[in-house]
């Protein structure tokens, strides 16, 4: 091999060499990038997701209490009817008698 061919060979090596170092370089920034994305998205999903759990836990005890409701004023009312019998049937006359007046 004559001088100029090593020369050249070794030109040709030492620039592969910086090229392949440059390449390695940027693929590590790339791949720290990457992962730093990754773990902000990661982060951000898991906090949305644990605030729509807990809105679905909040709307579902909300449903919860407003389907009760009337099954708590009907409890409610029938203790009262049956702790007063006669002031229950008073109000019951009475509310009958104004709203036969009003409709008159």
């Amino acid at each position: 091999m004559s001088e100029f061919e090593k020369r050249t060979s070794s030109a040709v090596d030492t620039a592969a060499d910086q090229v392949k170092t440059a390449a390695d370089r940027v693929a590590t920034k790339a791949t720290d990038t990457i992962a730093s994305a990754r773990s902000a998205v990661t982060g951000t999903v898991d906090s949305i997701a644990s605030r729509a759990n807990a809105a679905t836990g909040w709307a579902a005890h909300q449903y919860d209490a407003v389907a009760e409701a009337p099954n708590a004023w009907i409890e409610s009312g029938a203790a009262y009817i049956k702790s007063r019998p006669y002031t229950a049937i008073g109000i019951a006359v009475a509310f009958g008698y104004i709203v036969g007046r009003i409709r008159q």
